[in-house]
Formats: C-alpha cells, structure tokens, sequence
C-alpha cells in the first residue's frame, strides 16, 4: 500500500491498483491493439461563448469515460476529454498533461491530442514534448513502485483553442481476479457541457452499481452478448468546494461500478498473502521475547513491541509486483531493518499470535472512507494492527505511527470504515474510533513581569495530549542540530515575547509516551511594552491571538461565497479540540490598564471565551476554545458560522492599553 511520511504519522506502501476513470467515447471501446480513428471536429460546435462564460480559466466541453470490462477484471478503458481554454491561466492548466499507469500489469496507449482553434482548424496533432519516466522513490522514506509516468507538453494552446485528448488503459491482469472499479462524479468544479460513463460487461455478469444524487436515470442495453450501462448528463451543475463540507452530503452526484464481490472475498484473497508470514523463525521469535522480558504485564508488552515496531524499524516500500500487497516475512524485516506498513502489522500480529492474543491486520485507507462500498482493492492503501480483548474490545495500533502511542490512531483515517482480517481470513467490516475533544487537549500558561521600561521576562509551560502531542512528539523525536535548533527556539520565541532572549528551554523525550509533552522556556529581556505618548502599549503573545486573527479571515471568506449547497459537518469548523490559554503579567506598582471586553461565543459547533481582569497588580487573560458538538447541519446554518466567527474575531486585539504611575 503506498504512501509514506513520518512524525505525527509514517504512511504505509502497499502499490494498490490505480484506479483510473473507465475511459472514453460515445462508441464501443475499440480492440486492445488498435488505435481508434480520430474523430471529426464537430465538437467545435459546441464550444463556449468565452464573452458569456465568467469566472473559469477553462471549461470542459466534453468528459466521456467508457470501460469494457471482463468478469475477471481485465478490460479497456478510454477517457476522452475536450477543454476549451478562456483565459492565458487556464493555458498552464490545461497544456500540460500527465498519465500514470503500472506497465507489469497495465497498457497504456495514447489515442490522439490535438489542438483545434475555434473554427475546426487543426493548430497541432502531437505533443510538443513527450516523455516516458518510471516513478522515482524519494530519499527519505522511500518507497519504491512499478509506476511509469507519460509526460505530455502540447504546442499551441492559447485562449480560445479546443484541446482533444483521448487515451487508452489496458487492464491485461488484476491483482486479485474479479476486482475492478469504475467510476466517475458527474458534479464538476469546472463548468462542464457534458459528461458520460459507459460500462460494458459480459450478459448475465451483474455488477455493484451505487449511483448517489443523480438527476438523470441510467439506460441499459444488450447487444452482442454484452450489457451496457451508460449514464450521460448535460450541463450538470457545478459543486465547487466549500468549507466544513460533510462526506455524505446528498448533492454530489457520482456512479461506481464495481465487481460484486463481497468483502471477503477481498480478505482471504490478502489472507492467502499474507497467512505464513505470521509464522516466527527462532530467532525472530528470541528477539521479540527479548523485548517483552521485563514487561509488567499484557499491555505493557504490546506497548513495548509497537513501540519497537514503529520506531526502530525503519519504514521503506518496496511495492513491486506482488510485493505492493504480500508483506516480507518477519525474519526478513528483522534481517534488513526496514518495513512498510503491512510488513509491520504483520511483524505485530505474528508477536502477539505467538504470545496467544488475538491480534489482526486491518486494511484501510489513509485518509478514511465514508462508505462501506465499493468492494475493491482500490479502497486500502494502509496495514494497521488491532488486538481483540475476550471482553470484546478492540485496541487498535499504526505501526508506522511513531510519534502515536499505542492504542490510538492518527486523525486522518479515525471514524472511517476499515476491514479486519480474521485468522480464517474472513472480513469484518468497521467503523475505527473516533477520539473525545476533550482528549485533544492544549494548555498554554504564560507568567511575566513587566519592568518599568517595557522590559519583560516570561514563564512559558505548554502541556499537550492527544492530536497536538502526537504532532510534536514527531517534532521532537530528532533532536534539532546545533545549526537548526538555535533559529528555531528564537522564531518560538519571537512569537511569544519579542526581542526576548531564551534563557532556558526544556522539552521531552517525543519517543518516550511515559513522558508528557510539555515544553518549558524561560524567556528575558523582551519587549513587553512600548510607549505610545503618555500610555504604554502592552505586547499581547502569539497564541491569544491565533484564533481570533483566523476567526476575522474566515468570515470575510464565508461572506464572500456564493449562497452554500453543502451540508456543514460540525466537527470540521475547528476540529475535535479544546484549547485553554492563561496569561498573567504583573505590572508596575501604580499602573493601570485598560481592560478589553469579555468575549463570550457559542454556537451549535464550538464555544468560544475570553475573559480579562485584574487580581492586584496582575492582568489576567483567560481564553478557552473547545468543539461541544459534532454532528451534520442544513447549509443554511453557514450564516451562523459566518457569526460565530465575526464574534470572536471581536477579540483580535494585539495590545492592551496601560497607564503608567502619574
């Protein structure tokens, strides 16, 4: 499955089939080895009036896909798509072309490009550059992939002309026989003419099809022993993306046709991969008891061990072949020091088996889906590990994730349908947990005195849990070099206090989970306050000022957007969170300050506050954030997100005024 960053989290690699768009045009798709003639020009006609089209840099005339698929998974798809350029941003847009395809397994064939003026004439008939690379791994967390990439520069694009490119992917093998996706949105982001899907499969093989929010209806034909399903909507209207937008949102309308097959079939097939890895040769098996030696007790050894997994066993990919889905063997990922992510779940779980645990892999996708079909390969690109309690509950583990203790997952992928792999290698499908705002937790407390002469020194303790920890655990795990961690510690530093000098500055251990993350920094000598004529201007720190100063963009972004079409998913507004900020400054004897207006925001999504008072000679600012529900709203409601944020925008104020001793 592929993938791969690290820190907050360390994707997994297993090369899953690429999923291409069933391709092309308004006939039957053409013999593998034969190119198809090119077609007239009539779709001039339908070119747009560049003086009445406003606000795109280019539209789609035509956008056809058309698949001829087999029962087991081979077939041929062709897209073809004709854009009309309107503006010189939407030459850049549209002259450069890309295509990716996996040659072991996958033909690609390019059927024509040309660029046509207005009127028919023919401007160019080929690429003007035309190159053919494999994929490239990168250097850090490499994975390698049996991909190659078809680089296309096309000659003569400028306003107003017509760009025709039609291409052909021949599916020769499937991975797993049977699976196939085909499938397309039909809301565009881009004014569109018209869009269609065509899919061609062998009489009496009837496929998955899941069609959501369409307005049109689906016509069905048989001819020579094939079934053709075929869509095909005429100036559908645009879906432009929104903020907060929900997953299900009963607008987008989109059509998947998939192999029928159900998700088992999926699990035994990666079962039948993957069962004899989670055998231990003796000496793998003496080095994982070594680890768990001294372990107190159950979860102290599985904590041990992801710990281990996911942190010294270094994460490399080499999905090449069948190698994108079978996992290396756990003498082999021992031996070589490095895995990708099924190679660590399955290092995981053949540990635990051999200590008697239920442990299992579980197939997923790095940034979560929604919906529990299609049925397909395409839907996983990531390996975790989940262990099975008898009480019934499920302890769910990345093992890429090193900066993400054992027992959580990263964010991306959390409250998303995921497939576990049974010892059997039956499938259970299920929903991963979601984490409570309250466990994503930050606490901010700044304690300073203020000199007579706008001087100040500054206590600063920052205490983090859940998501936030896991981002600087990453941080942190490396410790900076002496040339990075100086200008890194000051630029922290400026944000909080400026012209401050560090005078101390302690963190954690980001690989260690008994430790807390919690940084400490002492700064001095900083410019708490400026003078402006007979008052004082008193620096308010970066972290009081964030949100608000986001808060007061949004709004006008909101303001500015056309009437919404999406429903609004509350969790998405500021995320599952709750940020607490305290800062204290004892001022001068005999100085007074100017006090700013409590802040106070509630909406159906967050909570918002901010207080400001005076204890003695000690101001204190209080400001606390945190989400109080979750759920999915009418798009009508965005008029409160728009207030909400108006409201604590209010509270964007970069000093607070102070009156020095008469």
């Amino acid at each position: 499955m592929t993938a791969g960053r690290r820190g907050a989290l360390l994707a997994c690699a297993v090369g899953l089939v690429v999923l291409w768009p069933a391709p092309t045009a308004a006939q039957s798709a053409p013999p593998a080895g034969r190119r198809p003639a090119v077609p007239s020009d009539t779709i001039v006609r339908f070119a747009a009036d560049t003086a009445r089209v406003r606000g795109a840099d280019f539209v789609f005339l035509l956008d056809a896909i058309d698949a001829h698929i087999e029962r087991d998974g081979t077939g041929v798809r062709t897209h073809r798509t004709v854009t009309q350029v309107l503006t010189a941003n939407g030459v850049a847009a549209v002259a450069e072309r890309q295509f990716n395809w996996q040659p072991g397994r996958q033909d690609l064939r390019l059927d024509w490009v040309r660029v046509l003026r207005a009127d028919g004439t023919v401007v160019s008939d080929a690429p003007s550059a035309d190159r053919t690379s494999d994929a490239t791994a990168a250097m850090q967390n490499p994975i390698y992939m049996d991909n190659r990439t078809r680089r296309l520069s096309l000659a003569g694009v400028a306003p107003g002309t017509i760009v025709d490119v039609q291409y052909t992917l021949v599916d020769r093998a499937p991975w797993r026989v049977g699976d196939f996706v085909v499938g397309r949105p039909f809301s565009p982001q881009v004014p569109l003419r018209e869009a269609s899907l065509r899919v061609s499969v062998p009489s009496g093989f009837t496929p998955r099809i899941i069609e959501r929010n369409l307005t049109m209806r689906r016509t069905e034909t048989d001819s020579a022993g094939r079934r053709i399903y075929a869509w095909r909507a005429l100036t559908p209207t645009l879906v432009r993306p929104e903020p907060f937008a929900a997953d299900s949102d009963g607008v987008r309308m989109s059509v998947t046709v998939s192999s029928p097959d159900a998700w088992d079939a999926v699990t035994r097939w990666y079962d039948s991969l993957a069962r004899d890895r989670y055998v231990l040769d003796a000496a793998t098996a003496a080095r994982m008891d070594a680890l768990v030696a001294t372990a107190r007790n159950r979860r102290d050894s599985l904590e041990r061990l992801h710990q281990w997994i996911a942190q010294d066993v270094r994460y490399v990919s080499v999905s090449l072949g069948l190698g994108g889905y079978q996992p290396r063997s756990p003498a082999e990922v021992l031996r070589t020091g490095f895995g990708d992510c099924k190679d660590k779940a399955t290092l995981f779980v053949a540990a635990a088996r051999r200590w008697g645990w239920d442990a299992r892999p579980v197939l997923l996708h790095l940034n979560g889906v929604r919906e529990s079909e299609p049925v397909s390969l395409t839907r996983f690109n990531h390996v975790i590990a989940v262990v099975r309690e008898a009480n019934g509950e499920r302890i769910y583990t990345d093992l890429t994730a090193g900066s993400v203790p054992f027992g959580q997952l990263p964010g991306s992928y959390r409250d998303s349908y995921a497939v576990e792999v049974a010892p059997n290698g039956a499938a259970e499908l299920v929903r991963l947990p979601q984490i409570a705002a309250e466990a994503n937790r930050s606490r901010i407390r700044m304690d300073g005195t203020l000199q007579a002469d706008g001087r100040m020194g500054l206590r600063i303790e920052e205490s983090l849990e859940g998501d936030p920890a896991w981002a600087l655990r990453g941080v942190v795990s490396t410790a900076l070099d002496t040339v990075r961690r100086g200008p890194a510690i000051r630029s922290m530093a400026a944000s909080y206090l400026p012209e401050a000098v560090v005078d101390s500055f302690v963190a954690f251990d980001g690989r260690d989970f008994r430790q807390a993350a919690t940084l400490r920094v002492v700064l001095r000598d900083g410019r708490g306050a400026r003078p402006a004529g007979p008052v004082w201007l008193l620096h308010l720190p970066g972290p009081l000022r964030q949100l608000s100063a986001m808060a007061a963009t949004t709004a006008r972004e909101l303001d500015a957007q056309p009437r919404r079409m999406l429903p609004i998913d509350a969790a998405r507004v500021i995320g599952r969170r709750r940020n607490d900020v305290e800062y204290r400054v004892t001022l001068p004897e005999g100085w007074r300050v100017q006090l700013p207006a409590d802040v106070v925001a509630t909406s159906f999504f967050a909570r918002y506050e901010s207080r400001y008072r005076l204890e003695g000679r000690t101001l204190v600012v209080v400001r606390s954030l945190h989400n109080v529900a979750d759920g999915v709203h009418p798009p009508e409601r965005i008029a409160e997100v728009a207030a909400w944020m108006r409201a604590v925008a209010k509270d964007d104020h970069e000093f607070i005024t102070l009156t020095p001793t008469p």
